[in-house]
């Protein structure tokens, strides 16, 4: 339950609270979902997931938060939680579509194939095998990148990870960190600027997420 250093006369943290202490809890949390239901939906909808699908996450997202809502102490914004809630479902739902799309290509390799003399196993297609140097090299990179995110400000690290290692939006991480899009831009601007000059343009992150 929110404990008694949570944000005081803030109406969102009243309807929460009172589904904690089970005070109309299904009518508190319908108020909850209708205040909160457009902004997810169309935060899957930037995603590029059909409208069908992302109506299914927003349901998936508002049943994760009945469930748990339990655990939410009213140590941040009760909307910095929800985004993070949706932000995991998201997450999983990709590696579940990535998961099914991999497994899709591998049967497909390992189909028959048929010819003048039957079906035929499929041929294997080797895969090419890491070159050492290189491979070291790069973990290299790596490890002094995250040394150095390690060194940024709170909030401009957060900004770093959300867009080069989870591929966000400037609205996306605008919303969930509750600030505004010049606001992320400047965070971004400045790690690179940092970045730069820590590692000397070796290992930066750029736009495709390379080196985080």
């Amino acid at each position: 339950m929110l404990t008694p250093g949570g944000v005081d006369q803030d109406p969102i943290f009243e309807l929460v609270e009172k589904i904690q202490r089970g005070i109309d809890p299904d009518q508190n949390f319908r108020k909850l979902f209708e205040r909160f239901r457009k902004g997810v939906h169309n935060l899957f909808l930037r995603k590029g997931f059909s409208t069908e699908d992302s109506r299914e996450l927003t349901q998936e997202v508002f049943l994760r938060v009945f469930k748990s809502i339990g655990t939410f102490r009213g140590e941040s914004r009760f909307e910095r939680w929800l985004w993070e809630v949706a932000e995991h479902i998201y997450l999983n739902e990709i590696r579940k579509r990535h998961t099914e799309k991999r497994e899709g290509l591998e049967q497909s390799i390992d189909a028959p194939v048929e010819n003048d003399g039957g079906s035929t196993p499929a041929t294997e297609i080797p895969a090419p095998g890491p070159n050492p140097q290189q491979d070291a090299i790069q973990r290299e990179q790596i490890q002094k990148l995250r040394e150095a995110l390690q060194e940024l400000p709170d909030k401009m690290r957060r900004c770093c990870v959300l867009r080069y290692e989870k591929d966000y939006k400037y609205q996306e991480i605008a919303d969930l960190m509750n600030i505004s899009i010049e606001t992320v831009k400047a965070h971004l601007h400045q790690a690179r600027s940092r970045l730069t000059a820590r590692l000397g343009g070796a290992a930066k992150p750029d736009e495709r997420g390379n080196g985080l």
